[in-house]
């Protein structure tokens, strides 16, 4: 068993990193960097650019151009455009370094987060029109599903970045699989952190309203929602248990919505599923359609299990 003192400190840099990778393909850099700055003052901490060049593709900085084979001359681009935008964040304050490395996109950008201690990884959700699965898609599937540190995405609709900084208003959709309760300390620890109301929700199958003691189902699931939330968390939050009927997606949007929420923070198993459904598209569908950033962190066990 892992020391008290080992256990708050591993909790504390999955709530406040002092490291933020933020992988760009270089199109989204400039879409990415006041998310990037936002997190990283409200945090605290070092900003790290990272690019890496998929092997055998050719693809300059101008994709209307004529794709070359100089990976020298194309990683020579990619350092002088990263260390542009690292002078503006410097500028605002930041500490920030870059990094340009050859290789598969999902196996360099988990391996830099490794080596360089990164307790977040930024991204964005569509890159150039020509890779636009590239993050959504296969990087980002190997990402949710193997990535030790919370990964925070950012979405086509997410709003400007500075609500983000210090958010007000969370909502942590809460699966109620194995391992939810780690997920739901760290929602809740981010909104004892940043002083943020949260908003706890679970969302029951339509298949409920036909059984004839739905509501002690949805009373107990309340419950079981309410179990997360410390004694003391009134002290410094406004915590709200919630429960809805109906399709997970469009009840977590539209209750994202309804609050405002600044932050979606989501709990994901190893398969990447989200809910009780292994392989569903729900984490995906979230986080493409959602209008804030969103978290998502990799449960220690996988549902049902």
């Amino acid at each position: 068993m892992k020391p008290v003192e080992e256990l708050v400190s591993q909790s504390r840099a999955l709530v406040v990193p002092d490291r933020i990778l933020v992988a760009t393909d270089l199109s989204d850099i400039e879409y990415l960097t006041p998310h990037a700055v936002a997190q990283a003052r409200a945090c605290g901490g070092t900003l790290i650019l990272v690019h890496a060049i998929p092997p055998g593709e050719a693809i300059p900085l101008d994709a209307s151009a004529i794709p070359y084979l100089d990976v020298a001359e194309m990683k020579r681009e990619a350092k002088d455009a990263l260390e542009r935008a690292a002078a503006g964040i410097r500028a605002a304050g930041i500490p920030c370094d870059v990094v340009v490395v050859e290789g598969n996109p999902r196996d360099q950008i988990k391996a830099q987060a490794r080596e360089l201690r990164a307790g977040r990884i930024l991204c964005g959700t569509h890159g150039r029109r020509h890779l636009k699965k590239l993050l959504l898609g296969s990087v980002a599937h190997e990402i949710l599903r193997s990535a030790e540190v919370p990964v925070c995405t950012i979405g086509p609709h997410a709003r400007e970045a500075s609500s983000f900084g210090a958010p007000r208003k969370i909502l942590h959709p809460v699966s109620l699989c194995a391992g939810y309760e780690d997920s739901a300390r760290t929602a809740i620890e981010m909104a004892e952190f940043y002083r943020a109301d949260i908003t706890l929700l679970h969302v029951l199958s339509r298949s409920v309203q036909s059984q004839p003691d739905s509501s002690r189902v949805i009373e107990w699931t309340k419950a079981e929602l309410q179990r997360a939330v410390p004694e003391e968390a009134p002290l410094w939050t406004h915590a709200t248990v919630q429960v809805e009927i109906g399709d997970v997606v469009e009840e977590v949007l539209n209750v994202a919505s309804e609050m405002d929420a600044d932050l979606i923070v989501l709990g994901v198993n190893a398969d990447v599923s989200f809910w009780p459904i292994h392989g569903d598209d729900t984490v995906y569908n979230i986080i493409a359609r959602a209008k804030s950033p969103v978290l998502s962190i990799r449960h220690a066990m996988e549902c049902g299990k």
